[in-house]
């Protein structure tokens, strides 16, 4: 199951692995993709208004569809001063959240992807929702990925 957890582990291990090629995958932009990697999920704050006894699922559900993401990573955006690099960089982790829920088996009709334009919904069918082994996978690969980035910054400082 694509949990926060996931979604920034993948986020994180992405950034470190494209940080080998690309410098401007530092850590504070490396921080935006994981930071974009669980806008989709904002709508989990509902949770907080249902135990307050209003019902705001409906209103807080466009969150968790790209052109709400987008929106809201837009928003986002404005308050940093390189507008533009911001967006990008929450963009790219909001593209690694709905990759992963791709993944997922869906209840009904999958993911509306291109809401509002098409209504059609996508899925890949491939991970149950209670199969925390992703979770698993995914801290590993990101430790490997630790270990390996390190080793090889090591090595460069030490050609130096």
């Amino acid at each position: 199951m694509p949990d926060w957890v996931v979604h920034v582990a993948v986020a994180w291990s992405l950034c470190r692995i494209l940080r080998f090629k690309y410098p401007q995958f530092n850590q504070p932009n490396t921080v935006l993709v994981m930071v974009g990697s669980v806008f989709p999920d904002a709508l989990k704050v509902s949770i907080l208004f249902e135990l307050m006894g209003q019902d705001w699922w409906d209103y807080i559900y466009v969150v968790h569809l790209p052109i709400g993401s987008f929106l809201l990573a837009g928003i986002a955006s404005l308050l940093f001063q390189k507008k533009k690099e911001a967006f990008l960089f929450l963009s790219l982790g909001i593209i690694t959240h709905y990759a992963l829920d791709l993944l997922l088996i869906q209840m009904g009709y999958g993911m509306y992807l291109f809401y509002p334009a098409s209504w059609m919904g996508f899925t890949v069918n491939l991970v149950p929702n209670d199969d925390y082994y992703i979770t698993i996978v995914a801290l590993f690969i990101a430790l490997v990925v630790y270990v390996l980035s390190e080793w090889k910054e090591r090595k460069i400082r030490s050609e130096d």
